[in-house]
């Protein structure tokens, strides 16, 4: 026998249920009907802008008229969407004392951690094209515990026809999390403008009810099962905007027939006819009510707004006692809590360049379809008055039939269109340089466009970083709250190895300061950063202070790799000779050969080695640095060094050495000509000589490239730049 749950009074559970329900009723109803009113059409013109939905001009429009929405504004929010979201936020922590600064590194290793199991990167994305489109993106850090009872398969061989399985108890995520919040999910309380200053706030879903006991696992279950069992409640999809576009369908062909309609009722109509099959599927009203000031949080349920937790509400759970609600406002207008995104600052002009467009096409149509002024007595039949080839109309009176004639498009109509995109690029920072358009601007012009825009950026950046200090700080104060055991977790180090440091509940007790820095990126700004570091890692690696391990590292973060991907090993450095030079049996490398690569040796670095070859330094003098044996050259090698560095006259005489003309000054002024290789491998031409250089510079081919090239003559690091900052190479 199955107990029957009764009817929600609020009046049953005393005058404080009263009190919390009368307050409910009036601080929803406001903030819905703000929500309603004010922020639902906003929103809903912002989605249209962005999809580039016709559907409202269609109704107004005659079925020859064209219909085309220019994607403007989808445009300039994806070209900024790249830049603001290039690279990982980097986490800074900095301890209020010396002794918290110790603990800073670790907790800044834990904000990566925790960035990473959570998804951010999926969730940035969403906060940040929300706040570019509708103005604000927000937030919601909370504590997710995902614990499930279900059976796991047990079996190794996967071929076997009999599966075993065993019921487990698992837990799939515990720690802090943050999720985007949709912007017709969320009401609040629009009296005050400051976030921390607002005195309710309301999360409007609609769930299951198996999601309703997953997600409020501390529910009342007297309670719980009273709001199940009662009606779902308002299942109004307020973003029904997303649906409508994608049901409303509109063919390319200019045929009367061309708009196709789908009904359409809304996301949740048909699990009302669900309940009849399986209650499972039906959908109820959720509505998450935090009032900060008064220090209460509770979950009102289906059509009765029930409050399902123990005595209808409990106090915010989280030390931080603040709404989690993070708020990214793209531009802060004074006064107002509602930030002022792109597609209310270009929704003018859009409508204007729409206008624009579909007028030149309707111009054009007209032309080609003209209208006709026709005598009723001229006995014209109406189907033959259409414009085609060599098409003749038989008429009793030849005045009966006229065309009516319309002018050309003229040629304002195309400057005004640019004249119109040219406004909205002001208005939105954003170029046809940045946007991949042909511009015709020169080169500097683009450069303080490009610099312009990333300023823009910029401001925007600040306003994203700001958030994230906050999602980090409530992440904290979290973890020091709900931390139950110590965690070893995988971090990469400053020095570029894979470190597992041990975090333990003492590391989070403290003050510290959170913050996120977001670089914004504009093309070629990775080439760029990547010639700075490696001029710095030139400038910095000679200097005995610094850490060429640690060094190595960071220049290798611009490329991506891992220090632990190309550092040798400690052994094989101890086993490993110098390339290119065949070891002698005493471990040092012989004298057949030099490295292929080494740079020429200086006389007097040639003639230490040789000293230290031989044995030692002669008498008085004081002792070169050691060198390792694996690094000690032959003195055969440096003797033979030597003696071709000698000049052109001793012992083997100007000739008899390959460096005999390097050894002498060239007079290009007495000569003429400068000295170059002999032919080799052709006989010498009457014009040659027979010995002595090649007078006119020949090579095999007898054809020598004169050609100077008049691009690309600065050095590799100005090419580099200026491919950087010049978009047309």
């Amino acid at each position: 026998m199955t107990r029957l749950i009764g009817t929600y009074s609020a009046t049953n559970y005393g005058q404080k249920e009263v009190d919390l329900m009368n307050a409910f009723y009036l601080q929803s109803e406001d903030a819905y009907q703000y929500f309603y009113n004010i922020l639902r059409p906003r929103y809903e013109r912002y989605y249209k802008l962005f999809v580039a939905f016709s559907g409202d001009r269609k109704r107004e429009i005659k079925t020859w008229q064209a219909n085309v929405f220019v994607p403007y504004v989808q445009a300039v929010i994806e070209t900024m969407m790249p830049r603001i979201l290039d690279a990982r936020p980097d986490f800074t922590v900095i301890g209020r004392t010396s002794e918290d600064n110790l603990k800073a590194e670790k907790q800044q290793q834990l904000c990566d951690y925790l960035w990473e199991i959570s998804g951010m990167d999926g969730i940035t994305e969403d906060v940040v094209r929300s706040s570019l489109m509708y103005g604000t993106g927000f937030m919601q850090v909370s504590w997710k515990k995902d614990v499930r009872k279900l059976k796991f398969l047990k079996t190794k061989d996967i071929g076997n026809r009999k599966y075993k399985w065993q019921e487990e108890e698992r837990t799939f995520y515990d720690a802090p999390f943050c999720e985007w919040v949709d912007n017709f999910a969320l009401w609040y309380d629009w009296h005050n403008i400051d976030r921390k200053l607002k005195q309710y706030w309301f999360k409007r879903l609609v769930l299951s009810a198996n999601e309703i006991r997953r997600r409020y696992p501390m529910a009342d279950p007297e309670r719980l099962e009273m709001a199940i069992n009662s009606a779902g409640g308002d299942l109004t999809d307020y973003a029904a905007i997303r649906q409508l576009v994608k049901s409303s369908q509109e063919r390319i062909t200019k045929d009367a027939d061309r708009n196709v309609a789908i009904s359409y009722s809304g996301v949740y109509y048909n699990t009302q006819r669900y309940q009849q099959v399986d209650s499972k599927l039906r959908m109820y009203e959720v509505k998450e009510w935090w009032r900060p000031y008064e220090d209460t949080f509770a979950v009102m349920v289906g059509g009765s707004r029930i409050p399902i937790l123990r005595n209808g509400f409990m106090p915010i759970p989280y030390d931080f006692k603040e709404a989690p609600f993070i708020d990214v406002p793209y531009l802060k207008i004074p006064g107002e809590f509602e930030g002022y995104g792109l597609a209310s600052i270009l929704e003018s002009p859009q409508i204007l360049l729409n206008t624009i467009k579909n007028q030149r096409l309707d111009a054009a149509t007209l032309s080609i379809h003209k209208m006709w002024i026709v005598n009723p007595l001229a006995n014209i039949n109406k189907d033959e008055l259409v414009t085609r080839p060599f098409g003749i109309i038989y008429s009793i009176d030849p005045q009966g039939v006229r065309e009516v004639q319309f002018s050309d498009i003229k040629a304002s109509a195309y400057k005004e269109e640019d004249l119109l995109k040219s406004d909205m690029q002001y208005a939105s920072g954003v170029d046809d340089a940045s946007m991949g358009m042909k511009s015709g601007a020169n080169a500097t012009e683009i450069r303080h466009l490009r610099e312009s825009t990333l300023e823009r950026v910029r401001l925007f950046i600040n306003h994203l970083g700001a958030a994230y200090g906050d999602v980090l700080r409530y992440w904290m104060d979290m973890e020091r709250q709900l931390f139950t055991k110590e965690m070893t977790i995988r971090v990469i180090g400053d020095n570029g190895d894979v470190e597992y440091p041990l975090i333990e509940k003492d590391d989070l007790c403290g003050k510290f300061d959170y913050r996120a820095s977001v670089l914004p990126s504009i093309a070629g700004q990775q080439d760029v950063q990547k010639k700075q570091d490696m001029d710095l890692f030139q400038l910095l690696i000679s200097l005995p202070f610094i850490d060429q391990r640690k060094l190595t590292a960071k220049v290798l973060g611009d490329w991506g790799w891992s220090l632990d991907n190309v550092a040798q090993s400690d052994q094989g450095q101890a086993q490993q000779g110098m390339p290119g030079m065949p070891a002698t049996p005493g471990g040092a490398p012989g004298a057949q050969g030099a490295p292929q690569g080494m740079g020429a040796a200086q006389p007097q670095d040639l003639a230490a080695m040789s000293q230290l070859g031989a044995g030692g330094p002669p008498q008085g003098q004081p002792a070169p640095q050691q060198m390792p044996q694996t690094s000690t050259i032959s003195p055969q090698v440096v003797m033979q060094a030597l003696s071709l560095l000698r000049k052109p006259g001793e012992e083997q005489g100007a000739q008899g050495t390959a460096f005999g003309q390097a050894a002498a000054p060239i007079n290009l002024l007495r000569s003429g000509m400068p000295p170059t290789a002999p032919s080799a491998g052709l006989p010498p031409p009457a014009t040659h000589g027979a010995t002595g250089p090649n007078p006119r510079g020949h090579n095999r081919t007898g054809k020598v490239n004169t050609n100077i090239s008049k691009g690309n003559n600065s050095n590799p690091e100005s090419q580099l730049q200026n491919r950087a900052l010049n978009i047309q190479r």
